[in-house]
C-alpha cells in the first residue's frame, strides 16, 4: 500500500470529526440566533415597542414553531394591539403542543372574553374552574360571563355554596344578589342585600335594592334609588343600564337614552344597554342610528329572542322583508307567546301579499291581548 493512500486513510476520521464539529457549531449558532430573537422580542415588548415584538416573535416561531412560551407571549402582544382573533389562533397552536397548559387555557379564555365572545370564554373558564376551584380570577370571570349571557340560575348555583360558607367577598355577594333578583328570587335576593348592608357596601346594596324595586314594577322609586347609588359610585357595574331601564319604563325616554349611552361609554359590550337603546331608536324611526346597537346586541346573545325580534323589526322597517321574515318567524317558533312578534308578522305578511298568514297573526294578537287582560299586568323581569 502506498504512503499516499495510507495518509488518506489516516486523515478520514479527522475530516469526519471536523465536519461534526462544524455542524455542531452551526447548530449552536442557530440556537444562539434564535435565543437572541426571543430575547430581543421580550425587550421590545417591555420598552413598549409592541409591533417590533410581534415581528420578532413571529421570526422566532418560524424557526421554533413548537415554542409554547413564544406563542403565549405573541398572543399577549397581539391582544395589546387589539388583534384578539390572531391571539386566539396563537393560543390554540400552543395548546396543540401542550394541551393541559392551564396558563394558556386562561389566556385563551381571556382573549375570547376581550373579543366579547362570552359563550366560548365561559366554556373555557368552566373547564378551568373545575380544575382550580379556589382561583378567584377564574370564578369572577366566569360569573361575569354568565351574567352577561343572562344565565342567572348558573350564577346562583356557582355562588350559593361560597355565600353559604360565610366567606366575606363583596364581589360574590353583589353578583349573587343580582342573579337572584334577575331570576325572580326576590326573598333570597333581599337577604343578600341585607348581608351587603351589614358589611358596609352601601352603594352596591342600594343598586340591588333598585333592581328589586324595578322587578316589582315600582319604576320611579327604582330610578331614584339607582340614582342615589350612582351618586355614591358612578362606576357601579350595571348601574347606568338599570337606571336607563327604570327611566324608560317610567316614560322618561330622553333621560333613558342618555343613561344607556353612559353605560355603553363604560362598557360597549353591555347587552341590555345595546338592546334597549337600539330598540328605542328603532321605535323612534331612527333606523340607521339603531342598527349598530341592535346588531351588537344580537352578536352578544345570538339566541336572545328579544334581540332577534328587534333586528327582525328593524329589517322590516328598512324594507328587508326576507331577512325580517327569517328572524321574526324564528322568534315566533322560539317564543310563541311573544305578542309583539305577531304584530310585526301580521304587518310583514301583508307587505308580502300573504293575506291569510297576516289574518292568522292578527287573530293570535287578539287572543294574546285577551289573555293579558284576564291575567292582569305582570311585573317585568
Amino acid at each position: 500500500m502506498s504512503s499516499k493512500l495510507m495518509r488518506s486513510q489516516r486523515s478520514a476520521p479527522v475530516i469526519l470529526i471536523l465536519a461534526l464539529m462544524v455542524q455542531s457549531l452551526f447548530g449552536y449558532a442557530q440556537q444562539a440566533s434564535s435565543e437572541s430573537l426571543y430575547n430581543d422580542a421580550v425587550k421590545a415588548y417591555n420598552r413598549g415597542d409592541v409591533p417590533q415584538a410581534i415581528k420578532l416573535y413571529q421570526e422566532f416561531l418560524q424557526k421554533n414553531p413548537a415554542s409554547v412560551r413564544a406563542r403565549t407571549n405573541l398572543g399577549v402582544a397581539l391582544i395589546h394591539e387589539g388583534r384578539y382573533g390572531d391571539a386566539i389562533l396563537q393560543y390554540k397552536e400552543a395548546l396543540k403542543v401542550d394541551p393541559q397548559n392551564q396558563t394558556v387555557q386562561l389566556d385563551l379564555a381571556l382573549a375570547w372574553y376581550k373579543q366579547a365572545d362570552f359563550p366560548k370564554a365561559a366554556s373555557e373558564l368552566a373547564t378551568l374552574q373545575k380544575r382550580q376551584p379556589e382561583n378567584q380570577q377564574i370564578l369572577y370571570l366566569l360569573v361575569d360571563c354568565y351574567l352577561r349571557l343572562g344565565k342567572y340560575k348558573d350564577v346562583v348555583a356557582m355562588l350559593d355554596p361560597v355565600y353559604q360558607a360565610g366567606r366575606a367577598d363583596p364581589v360574590v355577594d353583589y353578583a349573587l344578589g343580582t342573579a337572584l333578583i334577575e331570576d325572580g328570587q326576590m326573598q333570597r335576593g333581599q337577604a343578600v342585600i341585607q348581608q351587603i348592608l351589614k358589611n358596609g357596601h352601601t352603594a352596591e346594596a342600594a343598586l340591588l335594592t333598585g333592581a328589586s324595586q324595578y322587578s316589582s314594577g315600582d319604576f320611579k322609586t327604582a330610578a331614584a334609588t339607582v340614582r342615589g347609588a350612582l351618586d355614591s359610585n358612578p362606576n357601579l357595574p350595571g348601574g347606568w343600564t338599570l337606571l336607563g331601564r327604570a327611566l324608560m319604563s317610567s316614560g322618561e325616554n330622553d333621560a333613558a337614552k342618555s343613561a344607556f349611552r353612559h353605560a355603553l361609554a363604560n362598557d360597549p359590550n353591555d347587552f341590555d344597554a345595546n338592546l334597549y337603546l337600539g330598540g328605542m331608536l328603532r321605535h323612534d324611526s331612527e333606523n340607521d342610528a339603531a342598527t349598530p346597537y341592535l346588531n351588537r346586541a344580537l352578536t352578544l346573545r345570538p339566541d336572545s329572542p328579544t334581540a332577534r325580534f328587534q333586528v327582525g323589526a328593524l329589517n322590516l322597517a328598512n324594507g328587508n322583508l326576507d331577512k325580517a321574515r327569517k328572524e321574526l318567524e324564528a322568534v315566533e317558533r322560539q317564543t310563541p307567546g311573544f305578542l309583539e312578534v305577531h304584530v310585526q308578522l301580521a304587518s310583514l305578511y301583508a307587505k308580502l301579499n300573504r293575506p291569510q298568514d297576516s289574518e292568522r297573526e292578527r287573530k293570535i294578537v287578539l287572543a294574546l291581548n285577551e289573555k293579558a287582560r284576564r291575567e292582569g299586568p305582570q311585573p317585568e323581569r
